[in-house]
């Protein structure tokens, strides 16, 4: 007979057992460990060895923060990813580089998620590969030329600026951009009305097929501007209220009111004095190459050589420039919400054609 099958005798019972110092230490492991599997529960998934208290209590911010909810599995999903986005985050803030990355809305999002739903332009075939200046129907940059450039611009604060919008999740941000410029350069026309115009993204998104855009699976902002040029101008964002989502078009021309409208724009030449020049008169819409690195972006100049030669997928707008530290940059403003880098703007290094900034440069103006 094994000792496992053995009674113990009444006088074994009797014996009083102090516990070892190795018993001891390994019931507080068991209570530390209950305590740790009650976190996991209460935030949503179970405990692995690679996840720690202190992940799964700053996830639990991050959801808070950026109200955030998942059902099931997804909750398991989303907090990998998250996990593995603020490792990048850390190991690039350590590397003193002259920019520094965070955490924000979309640090749980695949990188699917984001071609889908942050980004959005499609090149026109026209101007691909097109070195000349287009204008049509007539100039815009008579009255650009022969402006004086300043030291530095910002118009960030800039009365007739709109606040920054949030566009996901849709792959519109050619709608933002276009409407952005018009926003602007139409309240710069009514003398510089004491509150922004907010106009409608949702009405190109639905309206303005017919000129090249496919709603939030992408467009290019002159093709909006040919759209309300042809339409007689754009409604209140009031009037048509952005869905992020492509819907029917419910503007009726000449019954629908409109608030905003341009009559021209140009495509710049693709230089970076040209875009100087021309921001003079208001902002310049733009076609970047995007990457994780900007995805993640937090604040500081901008300078990553990765996104170079990669292909244009994002449209974002230049509302200035300036210099810090011998070093020039471009301070361009975001349709990611205010959550994302510097309250949705990020400086981008000038002079360097960062992210491909200059090949697709145009400004609108009424």
């Amino acid at each position: 007979m094994s000792p496992c099958e053995l009674h113990p005798s009444k006088e074994r019972l009797a014996v009083s057992v102090q516990p070892t110092h190795e018993q001891a230490t390994h019931e507080k492991m068991k209570l530390v460990n209950i305590c740790f599997l009650s976190l996991a529960i209460f935030v949503g998934y179970s405990v692995t060895q690679e996840e720690t208290a202190e992940d799964l209590a700053k996830f639990k911010e991050f959801k808070k923060r950026h109200k955030k909810t998942y059902n099931g599995a997804l909750e398991r999903v989303h907090f990998k990813r998250w996990k593995k986005r603020r490792a990048v985050i850390d190991d690039h803030n350590n590397q003193n580089r002259p920019f520094l990355l965070g955490e924000n809305i979309y640090s749980d999002l695949s990188e699917e998620e984001w071609d889908t739903y942050l980004l959005g332009v499609k090149i026109p075939k026209e101007f691909v590969n097109t070195e000349e200046v287009v204008v049509p129907p007539e100039s815009a940059v008579q009255s650009v030329g022969n402006r004086q450039t300043l030291p530095s611009l910002d118009l960030r604060n800039h009365t007739c600026m709109p606040p920054v919008k949030i566009q996901s999740p849709c792959g519109g941000c050619w709608a933002f951009i276009a409407t952005a410029a018009v926003e602007f350069q139409t309240c710069i026309a009514n003398n510089g009305t004491k509150t922004p115009l907010l106009l409608s993204e949702q009405q190109l998104i639905d309206c303005s097929s017919s000129y090249g855009t496919k709603g939030c699976s992408g467009g290019f902002y002159s093709q909006a501007w040919d759209y309300l040029m042809a339409i007689g101008g754009q409604a209140s964002n009031a009037t048509y209220p952005y869905k992020a989502a492509v819907g029917n078009c419910s503007f009726v021309k000449d019954v629908t009111p409109t608030v905003g409208k341009i009559s021209r724009y140009s495509f710049l030449a693709k230089n970076e004095t040209a875009i100087l020049t021309a921001v003079q008169k208001g902002p310049i819409a733009v076609s970047i190459v995007t990457n994780s690195n900007f995805t993640l972006y937090k604040s500081g100049i901008f300078d990553d050589d990765t996104c170079k030669n990669g292909t244009v997928n994002h449209g974002v707008l230049i509302v200035g420039y300036g210099r810090t530290n011998s070093t020039d940059y471009w301070i361009v403003r975001n349709s990611w919400g205010t959550s994302w880098g510097m309250s949705g703007y990020i400086f981008m290094k000038r002079n360097v054609n960062i992210c491909r900034i200059a090949e697709y440069a145009f400004l609108a103006t009424i």
